[in-house]
């Protein structure tokens, strides 16, 4: 038999089905740090510009988590949702549970690797250090740990590993070496020393590893060494050894062979080195896909094999098997487990090693080698070598020694005296290896505490060295509570970890600890453990319970009552928390809880807080005071609580509660007592009709005494109860002033006009002038005409209300004409100058309307000539013509330094209108408004209003006025000297109809007067930008060449805009100004001119320029005249025109006469030129011959000597017949690029250059193709093996099956065929063609060599199927293992080889399809053996009842087989329905289950109902009773009653028994014992009655049985039915029917029974009798002894009963221990007389109680 493998190898799943790109499966984009989730870095299928990051939980690897994240790489951390991001040198980390960024840094320098080193750290690597990011905190910058070793700057970095203790690091780097290979780099570093070593390997790993119980850390590495000899190696050394103590054990250095196949070649490498989370295993990695396992402590090799066969880039521990899970680039999740039960046993029986083997199972707990351990235990113990069995025991696998058996061996063992006992020596030896276990540490805890050693057994505690139990907790716990809790939590034994937390104080942790545990207790059990410690600890306890939500009471969840209540937060039932607080006398704990955790205040809570304020209530007022202060319940029942709070005198929360309008109105009457703040919040609550009945009852049972209340409440509620309503309430009250106190108080905040009016109305009736005055003066709600009618009606005394009115409401009309009307012209002077002095316009207006004399107004003017605005009285006095009367006011104003634009507009106006002198004025005045004057003068003197607007550049006013006025001339006098842009355009706009009229005055006489240039150029600007050519060449004609001002005439810009504008506007005059004129700028003009189209113009100002280059180009560019600028250039003769005519012919594509001017002109620049058009023009071989002469020329005169060169090359091969020249040219030095040059012959067809040139690099790849057009296919494939390379093959096979050299095709096809990429275009190219045979003797061929791959042998098996398909099973049998099965699946299904489609699914583990189709193909397919084996390996159920309708159809006969193997699997049920349902035409109703009678009897034993009534039916139908019977009887899921009813109509009797068995098992008895008499079961009928158990039944049947004369029957009856069988019915039935020797054994035992009973009855009165006459006699002894009584009398408690209420201490007064006190006089609260507390003073009991 074949050893069982130790590693198991399994695909999780694959990265491309779950949805991610196959390009993203590179180093690069994908990563694993863990076997929980897999992330990868991918292009957004939208749009390929962003990335996508797609998280992948590899427990769920089909639901993808895609997020859009922009970044350069992702890395998720191993145990948690915390994602980091790189982004340039931005690092990131954020949180996918909380969706929140946690920590971010910007990077100085790129980072070239990163990885998560454990989930608190992320280790960075620059090209110059690396650095540790911690994660637990959210600001720390990463720190730097060490720098890159100069060994590393040129490797790539592909991994970052970290010791377990943090204190040893090692960096992984590879770097391309020669002859293809890979060399690894190592820098190992020691965080304590600081030190770093360079190390040549490819993988490293750090494991821990414990040697004789002391932990070790080992370094693994492994190198191919690059140098030829040098073995490959798996290194493993200890580091840190320095640190351990003396004496400890050190680990050997050990150094092992890798074993490299061939087939993978010199390029296979380690690529990653893992260490087992579970065992002490190491995994290692190559690039070509093979897996090495080595037992870490000997460095054995395990096992090896390839796992991959493509490179596993990516890799990390699977913890849950203690393997490895790995990624390889098909996007592969592949998982090598290790096998437990398989490890020893292959080790053993494969490499023949017991010592590994053992030692793997001591270490790891391998199953397998137990017996072993076993032997050599019982060797050593045998020998009293107790050290030495303890190790064995100590080292067995998972402790299979270390049992209760072997401790008792060593105890029973015989000790020497003055040695320590074999027992003590077996602990010291297992602590010395590690934890004891529990059975252990109970055992050695017995030892030391018999001797008081406590102390040692902490001291292992702490150390973990003790296996925690309950049982080692109550051993300890008397002697150290401390120690035993410390257990309790370990073992864990929560109970009693509560217990002792209770006992040491530490009440807060037991909340804490009960919700971490999860604890079944309810709260409530639990404070009442805690109460009988301390009230205050049974306090802490309920809050923190409630607090945590730590428990959910043992009953379940909230009750029902609970809905809605605080319950449902945590489970708490905080009424029997307060339950249980009373009933122990605790009021004061009781309120407390209440208060702290019903603060949520929700609807459930109400009975609660009712309960806790009413018990308050009663015994501490000032506790249920507090608590209603604070408003934080409102669920109670506020009628009663406000009943019990206006008892004990607290009217404000009884005021609080009451909702009835008579109970408020009756407390509110207290107002003496009540706090008047609180009653004016308290209006509040009340609606606005209750609040205002309320008010009239306190105003008008005390009116004065409340009326300052009533105001202030009023006030503050107006809104709500109406201003109205309320002054109603207030003028009805015999108080002449309520109503104006109440108005009053709200005309301030009031903005209702009404309320305002009356208070005005008010003040002025009582004569209060000041508030009238301040109202008016203040307010903004009143109607200002009502308030001006009225106080002008009632001529008050006082005229400051109606001035306050008049003048904010512009009323100043009516006010004077009012004073006036009642000379009251000193008010009116008053108004003026007192009140608002700028009012003085209207009143002077209205002074003036009235016909006031002058000087009255004159001198109320000049009153106020400092504070009136002057504009509105100027406006005033203008429009009624009254001008002058403000001259003299004007003017002092002026002669006082105004500097006012309003009053130095006024002295203009008056000025103006008197005719004084006006245009000096206008001219030389700064300070007036020239708008405003200049309107006032337009109808007085247009030319005035010209001055005025010019002096204050109003153009728009300025431009109207001239317009309408035909000012021209002054107007274009103005628009020169005003240079305004924006005014030229105006006037300039082809709209302005008096455009023409000021363009003729501009041109005629501003212009010419004007000497300032700038004018002239705005000017000359805003005719350009007005798009006036014509007149802007008369314009500049006049400027340019008729004027005798040198100054304008031989300026530069004049001329080159004449001419510009000539260009644009009048071409035809442009060749007259290029030739007069000879300032202008030539290089501009002529740019501008050949952008216009004038070639000739630009060309002679070229020539007068002197710049031939330039006019050459004109012709060349231009006018395109080659033969006039071959004429030109004859004429000039200089180098340059001559280089310019050649490179025009070049571009012109006249190669031969553009060579022949760059050969005069002898200028070799232009070689480039040439060179690009020799490539363009084709030419004639004449024209490249001539091309070589002039290269050859250029060839010592230019620097790219490597152009020139190459393009001689081309040109000599383009000529006829000197390929001799050119093999002599290249033999030469040259620095031609000659590939170049083949690769544009071969373009052009010229093979022999091409092949020459080829030949001559030795560029096989390319000269292949080339021999190949020329037929030489054999010298084409041997250019091909110089080349190797793939495209090479590939058009050298392709030629050669083209022209059916198969031979040579053969040849390169075997290249091909290897590459993964080109094989299905080969295969494709020869099947096009027909050639199929040599297609498949190609990849057969191909099948031998080291780089087969999987689509080969896939590929041929296709073939196979199509052209040769005899061969195809044996191909599927020999290479299965190799090929893509699915593909061949479908291969064979298109052609119809079933058999062969049935071998491929179970190979590939598809039974289902493969059952599938050996039903659906049955002829080809099926056989009953194979059959039947995929049948059961199948797991689609749907397939399995598939497969029994086809045993039915096909196979009956071995439908029980089938059944048999499928029954662990199918549902018997639908088994049976399908059964049932077969062939019913044929079968009859019972279908095919008579022929699964076994199958049925096999799976009864589920007990399925029909499964059971199937058989019931088959036994039925086969009159099978015993089984029936049986059957019936073991199995009682079914429908008994209907079996039964079936069967008592049977014909057989034995069926009929059954019937009644089973009508008594389901208790229809009467339909049983009817059964049972009419078929004479007389001992059934006995057994139906027996189990009734009902007398009326029972006495029936004995009635029946005497009737019949069965006494025998009766008498058994009696017997069977003793204990229900009424005694008078038995005597009454034997003395009638005469049978009553037949009774007499049960009348006996009735006696004996009866007599039993009535002795034991009297023994338990005289019981009872006694213990209450004790009771008696000890309470009245109580009594007497109590001496209180002669004092005080009885107290109602001393010998009250069970049912009267008892009363709960109340808080501070000695509750918490004593069961109940006597009951407790409530005091009441400061009220209003001694009188009224006396006669309310009451006894309350607690509710409840």
């Amino acid at each position: 038999m074949a050893a069982p493998v130790p590693i198991r190898l399994q695909e999780a799943f694959s990265l491309t089905a779950s949805g991610v790109n196959p390009a993203a499966l590179t180093f690069a984009a994908t990563t694993l740090e863990s076997d929980k989730y897999v992330c990868v870095r991918e292009a957004s299928p939208a749009d390929p510009t962003k990335t996508h990051v797609v998280l992948i939980d590899t427990a769920r690897p089909s639901t993808p988590l895609r997020r859009p994240i922009s970044a350069d790489s992702a890395l998720m951390n191993p145990s948690t949702k915390v994602i980091a991001l790189k982004n340039g040198t931005t690092l990131q980390l954020f949180d996918f549970a909380s969706k929140s960024k946690l920590k971010s840094h910007a990077m100085a320098e790129p980072v070239v690797f990163w990885k998560w080193l454990d989930s608190t750290t992320v280790g960075i690597v620059t090209a110059s250090a690396v650095f540790h990011w911690k994660t637990t905190d959210a600001s720390s910058p990463p720190e730097p740990m060490f720098d890159r070793h100069a060994s590393l700057s040129a490797a790539q970095i592909i991994n970052y590993r970290s010791s377990p203790d943090g204190q040893w690091l090692v960096l992984v780097g590879i770097a391309a070496a020669e002859g293809g290979k890979v060399a690894g780099r190592l820098q190992l570093y020691s965080v304590a020393k600081k030190l770093s070593q360079p190390i040549e390997g490819h993988a490293a790993a750090f494991a821990s590893l414990p040697l004789e119980g002391v932990p070790t850390t080992l370094f693994l590495f492994s190198t191919k060494p690059v140098a030829e000899g040098a073995a490959p190696k798996l290194h493993i050394i200890e580091v840190g050894a320095d640190t351990k103590a003396e004496g400890a054990p050190r680990f050997e250095k050990k150094a092992v062979s890798v074993y490299y196949a061939p087939e993978s070649g010199a390029a296979d490498f380690p690529v990653s080195l893992q260490v087992s989370t579970k065992y002490s295993l190491a995994f290692l990695l190559t690039k070509a896909g093979y897996a090495h396992v080595y037992d870490i402590e000997s460095a054995e090799c395990l096992y090896q094999n390839r796992v991959s066969e493509s490179t596993p880039f990516v890799s990390a521990p699977h913890e849950a098997t203690g393997g490895v899970m790995a990624i390889n680039r098909k996007g592969q999740v592949l998982v090598l487990s290790v096998v437990p039960e398989a490890v020893v046993p292959y080790v053993m029986s494969k490499l023949k090693d017991v010592e590994l083997a053992t030692r793997l199972a001591s270490r790891n707990g391998f199953p397998g080698a137990e017996r072993l351990f076993a032997e050599h235990f019982a060797e050593l113990f045998d020998e009293e070598r107790w050290r030495d069995a303890a190790l064995v025991a100590a080292e067995s696998p998972a402790g299979s020694l270390r049992t209760e058996a072997v401790i008792a061996r060593f105890k029973a063992a015989p000790s020497e005296e003055g040695s320590p006992s074999p027992l003590l020596i077996y602990f010291q030896a297992l602590l010395e290896r590690g934890p004891l276990n529990a059975l252990e540490s109970v055992e050695l805890a017995a030892q030391l505490l018999s001797f008081g050693r406590v102390q040692l057994l902490e001291k292992w505690l702490k150390e973990n060295k003790l296996g925690c139990s309950e049982e080692l907790g109550d051993m300890l716990r008397p002697h150290n509570v401390n120690l035993a809790l410390a257990v309790y939590i370990k073992a864990p034994a929560h109970p009693k970890v509560v217990q002792c937390l209770l006992e040491t104080g530490q009440t807060a942790k037991v909340a804490l600890y009960v919700k971490k545990v999860g604890l079944d207790i309810s709260h409530t059990q639990l404070v009442q453990m805690a109460s009988a410690y301390s009230p205050a600890a049974a306090l802490e306890l309920a809050n923190a319970l409630q607090a945590q939500g730590a428990l959910v009471p043992a009953g379940g969840g909230p009750t029902p009552d609970e809905a809605g209540s605080s319950a449902q937060r945590s489970g708490v039932d905080h009424t029997a928390m307060f339950d249980m607080f009373m009933n122990k006398g605790m009021l004061q704990e009781a309120t407390s809880y209440c208060l702290d955790n019903l603060k949520s205040d929700l609807p459930g809570d109400g009975e609660l807080q009712t309960r806790v304020l009413e018990a308050n209530l009663v015994n501490a007022p000032q506790v249920a005071d507090a608590i209603l202060s604070q408003d934080v319940w409102h669920h109670y029942d506020k009628h009663k609580i406000a009943l019990l709070a206006e008892r004990a005198g607290l009217f404000q929360h009884a005021l609080e509660n009451f909702s009835d309008l008579a109970d408020v109105k009756r407390v509110m009457g207290n107002t003496h007592v009540l706090n008047p703040e609180f009653l004016l919040n308290y209006f509040a609550n009340l609606s606005p009709d209750d609040g205002l009945e309320c008010l009239k009852e306190l105003i008008t049972a005390n009116p004065r005494g409340n009326l300052e209340l009533c105001v202030t409440i009023g006030a503050k509620y107006t809104e709500a109860m109406g201003a109205d309503r309320l002054m109603e309430v207030f003028r009805g009250v015999k108080l002449p002033d309520a109503l104006f106190f109440y108005l009053g108080a709200v005309v301030n905040t009031s903005q209702d006009p009404e309320v305002h009016f009356q208070f005005i109305d008010a003040a002025c009736k009582l004569q209060r002038y000041d508030e009238a005055e301040r109202v008016t003066r203040e307010s903004s709600f009143y109607d200002p005409e009502r308030v001006k009618v009225y106080l002008m009606e009632a001529r008050l005394r006082d005229p400051r209300p109606l001035i306050n009115v008049c003048d904010r409401f512009d009323f100043v009309d009516d006010l004077v004409r009012f004073l006036m009307k009642n000379n009251q012209i000193k008010f009116v002077e008053g108004y003026v100058q007192r009140v608002n002095p700028t009012r003085c316009p209207e009143v002077v207006g209205t002074l003036l309307d009235l016909d006031v004399d002058d000087e009255i107004i004159s001198r109320l003017i000049l009153s106020v000539k400092n504070m009136t605005p002057v504009a509105p009285l100027v406006a005033a006095v203008e429009s009624r013509g009254r001008l002058k009367l403000l001259l003299p006011f004007l003017e002092s104003r002026v002669g006082d330094g105004a500097t006012d634009a309003e009053v130095h507009s006024g002295v203009a106006k008056c000025y103006v209108e008197a005719n004084i002198n006006p245009q000096h004025f206008l001219e030389t005045n700064p300070y007036y408004d020239s708008r405003d004057v200049g309107r006032f003068c337009e109808k007085r003197d247009p030319f005035l209003a010209y001055v005025a607007y010019k002096r204050g550049a109003c153009d728009d006013e300025l431009l109207a006025v001239t317009n309408a006025h035909a000012l021209y001339k002054d107007q274009a006098r103005y628009l020169v000297d005003r240079e305004s842009g924006e005014l030229w355009a105006t006037v300039l706009n082809e709209e302005n109809q008096h455009r023409r009229a000021v363009i003729d005055q501009v041109i005629a006489t501003a212009l010419p007067e004007t000497a300032a240039p700038e004018k002239v150029s705005a000017a000359v600007k805003a005719f350009m930008q007005a798009e006036l050519p014509g007149v802007l060449i008369e314009l500049l004609e006049k400027l340019v060449l008729q004027t005798s001002n040198t100054a304008f005439s031989r300026n530069r810009n004049l001329q080159n805009l004449l001419i510009l504008t000539a260009i644009k506007a009048d071409p035809p005059r442009v060749m007259e100004y290029v030739r007069r004129l000879d300032a202008y700028d030539a290089e501009d003009v002529a740019s501008v001119a050949v952008s216009a189209g004038l070639f000739e113009e630009a060309f002679v100002v070229f020539q007068k320029a002197d710049t031939p280059a330039a006019a050459i180009g004109i012709l060349l560019t231009q006018m395109n005249d080659f033969e006039r600028a071959a004429d030109f250039a004859m004429k000039a003769d200089r180098p340059d025109v001559w280089s310019a005519l050649g490179v025009a012919q070049l571009e012109a594509g006249h190669l031969a006469d553009g060579v022949s001017s760059l050969l005069r002109a002898k200028d070799p620049a232009p070689y480039a030129a040439v060179i690009s058009a020799a490539r363009d023009a084709g030419g004639s071989p004449a024209d490249f011959a001539l091309v070589v002469k002039f290269l050859k020329f250029s060839r010592t005169k230019v620097k790219d000597i490597k152009a020139v060169d190459t393009e001689i090359v081309y040109a000599l091969a383009k000529c006829d017949n000197r390929l001799t020249e050119i093999e002599d040219f290249v033999s030469q030095p040259n620095a031609a690029d000659l590939e170049e040059v083949g690769d544009r012959c071969v373009a052009e067809e010229l093979y022999p250059a091409a092949k020459l040139l080829f030949s001559t690099i030795s560029n096989y790849g390319k000269l292949a193709p080339v021999l190949v057009r020329l037929g030489e296919f054999a010298a084409a494939v041997e250019a091909a093996k110089k080349a190797d390379r793939v495209r090479t093959w590939r058009a050298v096979m392709y030629a050669c099956v083209d022209a059916e050299q198969f031979r040579l095709a053969h040849i390169c096809g075997l290249h091909l065929v290897i590459e993964a990429e080109e094989l299905q275009d080969t295969i494709e190219y020869y099947t096009e063609r027909g050639h199929y045979a040599e297609i498949i003797e190609l990849l057969e061929a191909g099948l031998t060599l080291d780089r087969a791959h999987t689509s080969m042998f896939t590929e041929l098996g296709v073939l196979l199927s199509k052209h040769r398909p005899e061969s195809m099973m044996e191909h599927c049998k020999m290479w299965w293992q190799k090929c893509n099965l699915p593909r061949l699946v479908r291969a064979c299904e298109v052609v119809a080889l079933w058999a062969e489609v049935v071998y491929l699914h179970i190979q590939y583990g598809e039974y289902d399809n493969a059952a599938t189709t050996m039903m659906a193909h049955s002829p080809d397919a099926w056989s009953p053996s194979g059959f039947t084996e995929v049948i059961t390996k199948a797991g689609n159920l749907d397939v399995m009842y598939r497969a029994v309708g086809f045993y039915l159809d096909q196979q009956p006969s071995r439908l029980n087989e089938l059944l048999s193997v499928l029954a662990p699997k199918i549902e018997s049920s639908r088994a049976v329905s399908i059964l049932r349902s077969a062939r019913g035409d044929i079968l009859g109703p019972l279908g095919a289950l008579p022929l699964a009678k076994a199958y049925l009897l096999k799976v009864s034993d589920d007990n399925v109902p029909d499964v059971n009534e199937a058989l019931h039916d088959v036994l039925i139908a086969e009159e099978a009773v015993d089984e029936l019977s049986e059957i019936v009887a073991a199995h009682d899921n079914f429908d008994q009653l209907a079996l039964a009813r079936r069967l008592q109509s049977h014909h057989l009797l034995a069926m009929r028994r059954v019937a009644c068995t089973v009508f008594r098992r389901n208790g229809k008895y009467e339909q049983a014992l009817a059964i049972a008499k009419a078929d004479k079961l007389y001992k059934e009928a006995i057994d139906t009655v027996a189990a009734s158990t009902d007398a009326e039944l029972t006495e029936e049947l004995a009635e029946y049985f005497l009737e019949s004369g069965l006494r025998e029957a009766f008498t058994a009856t009696l017997f069977t039915c003793f204990e229900y069988f009424r005694p008078d019915v038995a005597l009454e039935q034997a003395w009638r029917y005469g049978v009553m020797d037949w009774s007499m054994p049960y009348m006996i035992q009735t006696l004996k029974e009866v007599a039993g009973r009535i002795m034991g009855l009297e023994e338990e009165s005289k019981d009872k009798r006694d213990a209450v006459e004790e009771a008696r006699k000890e309470e009245e002894e109580a009594i007497n002894d109590d001496p209180s009584v002669l004092l005080y009398g009885l107290q109602p408690g001393a010998n009250a009963g069970p049912s009267v209420p008892m009363i709960m201490a109340p808080p501070g007064g000695g509750g918490g221990t004593m069961n109940s006190v006597p009951q407790i006089t409530w005091t009441p609260q400061a009220g209003p007389s001694a009188a009224a507390a006396a006669a309310n003073m009451q006894t309350f009991a607690v509710p409840g109680q």
